[in-house]
């Protein structure tokens, strides 16, 4: 293995807790690099990201969605609206 190889190589914890990172701020280019050259060996972490991003989508729906309730009426208010529109 090659000294530059060795340099870039990271354990899973550290593939973990950059991938954590990468979903809150932005890499540099060397975790970057570092990150991409894990996952490409290291099925496991592989998957385990790909995991991750798909829980953090599902959760930034799953927020969405409840901010866009937030802004509607129930069918009481609706109804009290229309009765005092009346």
């Amino acid at each position: 293995m090659s000294t530059l190889t060795k340099l870039a190589m990271i354990s899973c914890k550290q593939a973990a807790l950059l991938g954590a990172k990468a979903s809150f701020n932005a890499l540099s280019i060397l975790e970057k690099i570092k990150l991409r050259m894990h996952t490409k060996v290291c099925v496991t972490c592989r998957d385990y990201q790909k995991n991750s991003e798909f829980i953090d989508e599902a959760v930034e729906k799953i927020i969405r969605q409840k901010e866009q309730q937030k802004h509607m009426l129930t069918q009481k208010q609706r109804d009290k609206i229309i009765e005092a529109l009346r």
